[in-house]
């Protein structure tokens, strides 16, 4: 047996364990509360890029100031005598 075998027969066993997953959970868990959890889900992914955002912003005015810095540096101007 080959390893893309292999790998086809643990991509259609991952597949199978989702449909089951699927099916117990519409089967289990009323349709509002999976509306609650989808929700809840996006409210993370919104932290989180919120998070992300945030430290970008820091890196760009990190990079502002660093600029403003180079630019008011007292710049030596040798002078011949």
């Amino acid at each position: 047996m080959s390893t893309r075998t292999n790998l086809q027969d643990l991509e259609n066993i991952v597949s199978c364990l989702e449909d089951v997953k699927n099916i117990v959970v519409a089967r289990l868990v009323p349709e509002e509360a999976r509306t609650h959890f989808r929700q809840a889900e996006k409210e993370a992914l919104l932290g989180v890029r919120s998070l992300l955002d945030a430290a970008i912003d820091r890196l760009d005015e990190d990079k502002a100031d660093q600029k403003r810095k180079d630019r008011n540096r007292m710049k030596q101007i040798l002078v011949e005598e």
